[in-house]
């Protein structure tokens, strides 16, 4: 059996990174291969670092592992290689494994850091891809059919014991029917919406309750999409009395169902993270995102009706986009009564629809992956210069968290800007070289 570690880089700046949950996939694989017999740690580059290039340390876990197994998004892709070079050069010997979003799209590019490469879901390939040793170059995972056979996930494996997250992942489904264009997740899980019964995750919530977790976050990426089978897990959560709390990622057209209201605020909903994405009727409709400016009022309406605090997810600089979009976003958000709000700006991620647009139209002037995080420019919009998106952006955070308005996130959001512009001067010059007014 092989001792494995689990690596989930950080990104170069994270500001939306407060909470630094896991990532389910590599919660779920090590879970996979330690009931396999394996021995497995992850570690997450956020919470304490995994390696320094300026005195070129590892993390000693590493010293001592089989197999290295690096789970890369695109803002994390420059860091996973950095790592992953950093072990060849100093242990040759140590297997490593790539997968994740930006390794399913970018593979050949992964694959001159890593032995094997796995794209798509790694579940039913995992134990292959770490058992046999002579399995290299990159091969494709297959869709899980049933959620259910996946074993709860151990988070005992998860190394800095002593600083857990703040909140507790659980997931009941995987796939996306929407097809958002910036949007990489229904070309990644599918476009069929794959759930987890509402009792096999009922029994891990009462798993985790016993444990002493008493806040939750769900990963889907559209809680209550299934109307139904929601609905019979909140009522189950409501009926055992279970004093948790939770908040999810939702669709605007959750509010369409009254019920499913009631329940959510019955089972203690107290937050929901919404992809309301832009207030300009062009920009939801050139997102193909479905939903229009009403369903945007309606749903922050309905929410704090049934008692739940809404944070808004905003993606600033599309084609329909100018300068004052933005300030009317924000306007809108202090009218609404958002209660919080995050504001990105639009990027192009591998395996979306943006992305290969973008590309073709050549009007993406820079594939520096640490970039891809939503606070920078890395392409060039139709409506605002590049640096003016970049300084509207800074504006939109200052402007939302005003100190008459919101006197403690005021604080925080002048420190994360504070910091933001002294770790990227080089990409700030390089964004003004490329683009002088």
């Amino acid at each position: 059996m092989a001792n494995v570690v689990f690596i989930e880089p950080r990104g170069s700046f994270n500001a939306y990174g407060y909470f630094r949950l896991p990532l389910m996939g590599s919660l779920c694989l090590g879970t996979i291969l330690e009931k396999a017999g394996h021995e497995v740690l992850i570690l997450r580059d956020s919470v304490r670092s995994i390696y320094d290039k300026g005195k070129e340390r590892l993390h000693e876990a590493l010293m001592r592992t089989d197999v290295v197994a690096i789970s890369i998004m695109t803002s994390t892709a420059n860091r996973a290689y950095q790592i992953a070079d950093a072990i060849r050069k100093v242990a040759p010997r140590i297997r490593i494994i790539m997968g994740g979003s930006h390794a399913t799209y970018m593979a050949e590019e992964a694959l001159k850091h890593a032995d094997l490469v796995v794209k798509g879901e790694g579940e039913e390939v995992i134990l292959d891809a770490v058992n046999d040793i002579n399995l290299t170059g990159i091969i494709q995972g297959t869709q899980v059919k049933d959620l259910n056979t996946i074993p709860f996930p151990d988070f005992s494996i998860l190394g800095d014991q002593d600083r857990p997250p703040r909140r507790t992942p659980i997931s009941t489904s995987r796939g996306c029917p929407y097809n958002c264009v910036f949007c990489s997740v229904s070309s990644t899980f599918g476009r069929k919406y794959r759930l987890r019964d509402p009792e096999n995750v009922l029994e891990e919530i009462d798993m985790r309750v016993s444990q002493g977790h008493r806040n939750f976050f769900f990963y889907d990426d559209n809680f209550g999409d299934n109307r139904e089978s929601t609905k019979i897990l909140l009522d189950g959560i409501a009926r055992r009395d279970l004093k948790i709390q939770f908040s999810a990622e939702a669709r605007t057209n959750i509010v369409r169902d009254e019920e499913l209201l009631k329940l959510m605020s019955r089972a203690n909903c107290s937050y929901v993270l919404v992809g309301l994405e832009s207030i300009n009727p062009q920009t939801l409709m050139s997102y193909n995102k479905k939903q229009t400016v009403e369903d945007v009022r309606r749903c922050i309406t309905r929410l704090h009706e049934h008692g739940m605090k809404v944070h808004g997810m905003f993606a600033l600089g599309s084609d329909d986009d100018d300068l004052n979009t933005v300030s009317d976003t924000v306007k809108f958000c202090h009218e609404m009564k958002v209660d919080s709000a995050q504001f990105a700006i639009l990027h192009p991620l591998p395996g979306s629809r943006l992305y290969d647009i973008l590309d073709s139209e050549n009007r993406i002037f820079t594939k520096n992956w640490s970039l891809y995080d939503g606070t920078h420019v890395v392409f060039k919009p139709k409506k605002m210069h590049p640096l003016e998106l970049q300084e509207k952006f800074f504006w939109a955070w200052k402007k939302f968290y005003s100190l008459r308005k919101k006197p403690l996130q005021f604080a925080i959001c002048r420190y994360i800007v504070s910091k933001w512009r002294k770790v990227n001067k080089h990409a700030i010059a390089d964004l003004k070289r490329r683009f002088k007014k």
